[in-house]
């Protein structure tokens, strides 16, 4: 179910924004015009990913610096898909970010 998480006009004044939605923590990032959403959390220990550094679309936890790439979720370390971080889909109506998450 597609839900309004932010206004448009929020991420283009900010790198990243976090939200929590029901059970889910949502980081919402730009990325040449875009948006994605992808799962807060770090699969690995549980970091707040939205803490983390962003350059070149690559996401990298604060706390044990492993790398994801923002457009996919893939983690990038080692070819491991168990440590993909979750993608929800996204729209944009009338200037806020909605995104598709599991219902509760």
């Amino acid at each position: 179910m597609f839900r309004p998480l932010a206004r448009r006009d929020e991420l283009l004044s900010q790198e990243v924004l976090f939200r929590v939605s029901g059970e889910e923590w949502v980081g919402l990032y730009q990325l040449g015009g875009q948006v994605f959403a992808i799962d807060a959390r770090c699969p690995h220990a549980g970091a707040l990913l939205t803490r983390g550094e962003v350059c070149e679309g690559i996401l990298t936890c604060p706390i044990h610096h492993w790398r994801f790439r923002i457009c996919d979720g893939k983690y990038l370390d080692e070819d491991s898909p168990r440590y993909n971080l979750r993608m929800f889909p996204v729209r944009i109506v009338d200037g806020q970010i909605e995104v598709d998450l599991p219902d509760v």
